[in-house]
């Protein structure tokens, strides 16, 4: 995961305030958006080191994700073009397929950060095991309802569903 976030991620700006933990914006692309707040203890989350990593890996994804989309889409034009708004597990509010679809490829990767850690025995704390394993459910959900909209993905976009579903049954 390094070497992919070296070769994608150019700069990490680091903001302040309680409006949102990060982002990621294709107008900046290889510059990701970190809350400050990652950096700071939480005693109902894993340690600053991985929620700072996690940040990292999710905002990367975005970025990974985003990229490939210009030479490869991931979504069909009927897909991309029909403005409907879908459930996603990551946030109240209905997003365009394409959240969807980007979430369950983060949601994907951050398991993986986590199954890494817990294996190498990186983190020991509580608080590690039930962030992966409610990545892990808001993966699972997030490929349950993209199934749903299978038939508005590409082939390329069906293969990286596919890819992390498997992961997320892996896990």
């Amino acid at each position: 995961m390094h070497a992919e976030l070296a070769v994608l991620v150019r700069q990490v700006a680091m903001l302040a305030g309680w409006g949102i933990n990060g982002f990621t914006d294709f107008t900046t692309h290889g510059a990701i958006f970190v809350n400050e707040r990652r950096l700071a203890p939480d005693s109902g989350g894993p340690p600053p080191r991985l929620r700072l990593a996690e940040a990292l890996v999710h905002e990367g994804a975005h970025t990974r994700c985003n990229a490939a989309a210009l030479t490869t889409p991931f979504l069909t034009p009927d897909g991309s073009a029909s403005g409907a708004l879908v459930g996603t597990p990551l946030r109240a509010d209905p997003r365009p397929l394409s959240g969807l679809f980007q979430q369950v490829v983060v949601l994907a990767r951050c398991v993986m950060l986590y199954d890494l850690v817990l294996r190498e025995g990186a983190s020991s704390e509580p608080q590690t095991a039930a962030r992966r394993d409610l990545l892990l459910s808001q993966g699972r959900q997030g490929v349950a309802a993209a199934q749903a909209h299978r038939p508005e993905l590409t082939r390329a976009g069906q293969d990286v569903l596919d890819e992390a579903a498997e992961v997320l049954c892996r896990a």
